[in-house]
Parts: C-alpha cells; structure tokens; sequence
C-alpha cells in the first residue's frame, strides 16, 4: 500500500546519493537502462512517487533522454522494497519471481488490461529482482481509504472477468512453477488465525456484528475446510490483491477504461476471491448497499461474454459467499499488523476501513449458510 505525495525531481548528475541501487550493487544509471532496453540513454531524471511506497516493492519514474525515437519518454521502475520487512515478505512470496513470470509468461494475453512491461530481471537473483513498465500516470488511481462506488466497482470487476474467462480452467497455468496454487497473504492455519483473535476482541468486539464474530470463529476452526471447499471450485488466473489502489481508470476517452496493477502475488485458484476481494476492501457500505447480487450478476455475464460455459449465476453467488469467509481470515492478520509501532496513520485508516467493510461483507452476503454446508 502506498501514498502519493507531491513528487520531486532529481537528475543523476544532481543526486547521485538518491541513484537507486539494486541488492547486488548495480546502480539504476543511464548504462544500466541502455543496457536492458537495448536503447541509448544519454541521461537519466529519477523522480520518487511517494512515500510510503508498497510495503513489499519501491517504484519510482525514470525519465530518459536519447537520439532515439524508440526511448519512451518515461516509464516506472519497480524494485526491492527499502523495508526490510517488506523485502523479507517479498522474498517469502517470491512476489518478484511471480511478477516476472507473469509480465513474460501471461500479461501478453491480456495487453489491453495490463501495463506493458520494457523489460524485467529474472526475478530472483539481487541483481534479478526489478521491473521496467509502461508509465500509466495520467490515469486515476484509486484511493483505498475511501473506495470506490458501486459503478465503478463494476468496471473493475469487468476487467478482471476478462483476465478469469482467458484462463478459465487453462491447463497452460500448470506450467508454470512460478505461479503457486491457492496461495493468499491472508491464508493461515486454524493456530495462526486463533492467536490473533483475542487481541482483535479486544479492538472490534463493539466495532462489527455480532454475526461477523461468529463468522470469524467459524472461520478460525474450519480454516481447512474452507481451503478444501475452494480448491474442488473450477481454478483460473486470481490477481490475489485486487484492491482499488491496484487499478488505475481512465481520465478520458482516449485512454484504456482499467488498467489493473501489482501482479506480484498471483495464484491459480477460485476466481470468486478476487471479487471478494474487492468488495470487501474497497467498496464502503454505503456504496454497495443492496447491490451486492447485480455486482455478482454484472460479472457473471461478463465471464459468459467472454466464453466460460457450465458456471451459473447460482455458482458464481455460493462461491463469493465460499470467498468473503477466506478473505475474513485478512481482519486478523491486519489487525495484528496494526500493533507494530511503526505503522503510519494512514496504514491505520486503511486497515481499519478494511476491517470493518470485510467484517460486513459476510454479514451482507449471509455467507454462514455456505460454511454451516461444509459440515
């Protein structure tokens, strides 16, 4: 998760103390771009994005300049974290080895939904471990404390049917070692889950429904079977973080309508949990009040559009109710990150907006009556 502050320029020439350096010691210079875009640099302008950047990549702008008409006028550097606990999350995630994988192996498939990428590493090795992508700044981003209306929800949920229909029980995902099956930052044991709970009481109890703390404590004891259930569920391409500061929208006419960001953590898996996902985290109640089945229904018919055959509306309904319990399993690792002293305050805000929208999506959903049928 990050922040967008108000940006400041640096050329090299000027700062060489900001030049960034990846882990092996390779300096983000004017050689090093030549190099990976087989394009001469002549001189290079970094300009940082914001602070904080995400929590497990930074990304900044490198804007080159060259006799060539090919050198794009800027475009986004995505690298290792400055945290080093975000970077010992992403190399526990792999989230480069995923990203990588994906922008080589899967985006080109999806070219209109996704930014282009220049150029990767292999994503593994410290010196491995960056992405050159497509400068997409002129479009909106979205802003996670405040979500997202119901209309543009559906755009989102649109676009991310599309990338669901193109992969839809794909055989093709399972060559790739990269790309993990059923893997969700917010997965835990029923141990892990049970030893965040008392300290979240002691927080949320008066805070959610009733109904979402028993749904949590359901969710707590049958952790395993939820997963059991999800994995008998037809298996596509899943974004896995698709927040709504993970997509970009267009501004005007001429640019692409979405624009979905951040594919550091994808995984083969229920397509229902991305849309889970995103209602839960991004959309506030207010904004999704008695529209949660259109939303179901308008991506529904949008994975129909675009091919996928024997999937009701009934099937795609059970199973956001089968996903808002998985993601439910998020308030409690979020809530136990809200305990580090370091956490700034808009992480606070964010996470607790979360907790509270994915506390009622279950309640909303009456996603119980799904888990009660897991026995």
């Amino acid at each position: 998760m990050f922040l967008l502050l108000r940006v400041q320029w640096f050329s090299v020439a000027q700062a060489d103390a900001l030049m960034p350096v990846l882990p092996s010691g390779d300096a983000i210079d004017s050689e090093w771009l030549s190099a990976h875009l087989n394009i001469g640099v002549e001189a290079l302008d970094i300009e940082p994005l914001g602070v904080p950047q995400g929590f497990v990549s930074n990304t900044m702008r490198l804007k080159p300049r060259g006799a060539s008409d090919a050198l794009p006028d800027s475009l986004i550097l995505k690298i290792d974290s400055e945290n080093p606990v975000g970077r010992e999350l992403a190399l526990h995630l792999n989230s480069f080895g995923r990203e990588v994988g994906f922008y080589r192996s899967l985006a080109p498939q999806l070219a209109s939904l996704v930014p282009h990428a220049y150029a990767t590493g292999n994503g593994s090795s410290d010196a491995g471990r960056w992405l050159l992508l497509e400068d997409l700044s002129a479009m909106a981003v979205g802003n996670q404390v405040r979500g997202v209306n119901a209309k543009d929800c559906s755009r989102v949920l649109d676009a991310i049917a599309r990338v669901h229909a193109r992969f839809w029980t794909s055989s093709a995902l399972l060559n790739h070692d990269w790309l993990p099956r059923h893997q969700f930052w917010f997965k835990g044991s029923s141990e892990t889950l049970s030893a965040f709970y008392r300290s979240f009481l002691d927080d949320y109890e008066l805070r959610v429904e009733p109904e979402a703390l028993k749904a949590i404590a359901l969710v707590i004891e049958h952790s395993q079977a939820i997963d059991a259930a999800i994995a008998q569920r037809p298996a596509t391409l899943v974004h896995a973080d698709l927040r709504v500061e993970n997509v970009l929208f267009a501004r005007n006419v001429s640019q692409r309508d979405v624009v979905l960001l951040d594919w550091g953590t994808p995984t083969r898996s229920m397509a229902a949990m991305d849309l889970a996902f995103l209602i839960g985290g991004s959309v506030p109640m207010p904004a999704r009040r008695g529209q949660l089945r259109e939303l179901c229904a308008l991506w529904h018919q949008s994975l129909r559009t675009h091919g996928v055959k024997d999937y009701t509306l009934s099937d795609a309904w059970a199973d956001v109710q089968l996903a808002a319990l998985r993601c439910l399993s998020s308030v409690l690792f979020l809530h136990n990150w809200q305990m580090d002293p370091n956490i700034t305050s808009r992480a606070m805000l964010l996470d607790d907006e979360w907790i509270e929208r994915c506390c009622a999506l279950v309640v909303e959903l009456d996603a119980l009556e799904v888990l009660e049928s897991l026995g």
